[in-house]
């Protein structure tokens, strides 16, 4: 079995701000066949989430021959910016850019597919329809294109009021971690886990609430061939937002949807992680040599 190198590096964003990045990269071991190298991914993590916990991911696709390219978000995991907080949603688009052109730097002229989870797969599909031309492929899990989970009126209400006054206010995201995966490992490591920070800002809020409202409109701009492949019992992300928005995007688009019945929000960290990650697998392959 190919051996997996893992470093660290920093990237820039626009402003200046430092984005924190893993990479990972397979390499044969002595005496075995040299391993071919092949299309570059690159993965957005969700809310209150940083790029660590996908290491299972990236080390599943980099002894196949994939450079795999994880970042933090600005203001979470080991990036810079104040912790959980964001002016405007869109400066995620300008930091994937920044973060995808690195890593396609690294890895020049073979195919980059882009991976979103959550929040991070908001900020996928968002990405997709603005730069469409810098991607090969999208895959979204369990992408938040609408809550599941129930936000009072008065609690909105709340966060936008103090947005205005306090936009670096930090609440509480209000995920519970049971409903992440039925791996009760998984549920502890992630409440346990140092880096994660599980609050955002008033502005935040805002911000977010704002862009899954929006993505709605982005659908017919999805030209990019994509996978969408949501929890069937995701209790965080809305499960059927996501099948309208699937539903949405052109028919002339190469597109697959595959609903995981019985799967929490976190369909890479349940029992079933490996059926997922061979399935992901098989729908880069078919399309990394069209």
């Amino acid at each position: 079995m190919p051996e997996v190198t893992y470093s660290e590096e920093t990237l820039k964003a626009q402003d200046g701000t430092e984005l924190f990045c893993r990479v990972w990269k397979g390499r044969s071991v002595d005496g075995e066949p040299a391993l071919k190298t092949r299309a570059t991914i690159v993965i957005a993590h969700g809310l209150a989430d940083h790029s660590g916990r996908y290491e299972h991911f990236a080390e599943f696709f980099a002894r196949k021959g994939y450079l795999v390219y994880a970042y933090d978000h600005r203001g979470q995991g080991k990036s810079e910016g104040v912790r959980g907080h964001v002016s405007r949603f869109s400066q995620f688009y300008d930091d994937l850019w920044f973060v995808i052109r690195g890593a396609k730097g690294r890895n020049p002229g073979k195919k980059c597919f882009l991976v979103g989870h959550s929040m991070g797969g908001l900020i996928a599909v968002g990405y997709a329809a603005r730069r469409p031309r810098t991607i090969n492929g999208l895959i979204v899990t369990s992408p938040c294109l609408a809550l599941r989970m129930r936000i009072s009126p008065a609690k909105k209400g709340f966060g936008t009021f103090m947005s205005w006054f306090f936009p670096k206010l930090a609440v509480d995201t209000g995920i519970a971690a049971e409903g992440l995966s039925h791996d009760l490992d998984v549920v502890e490591a992630y409440k346990k886990d140092p880096i994660r920070y599980p609050k955002i800002t008033t502005k935040f809020f805002v911000e977010f609430d704002k862009a899954m409202k929006r993505v709605e409109s982005l659908a017919e701009s999805i030209v990019t061939p994509c996978l969408f492949m949501p929890g069937g019992d995701d209790p965080v992300c809305s499960t059927d937002a996501t099948v309208r928005f699937y539903e949405s995007i052109p028919e002339t688009t190469d597109k697959k949807l595959i609903v995981w019945d019985g799967l929490y929000h976190e369909i890479l960290n349940e029992p079933e992680k490996d059926e997922v990650l061979r399935a992901m697998a098989e729908w880069i392959a078919e399309r990394e040599g069209k």
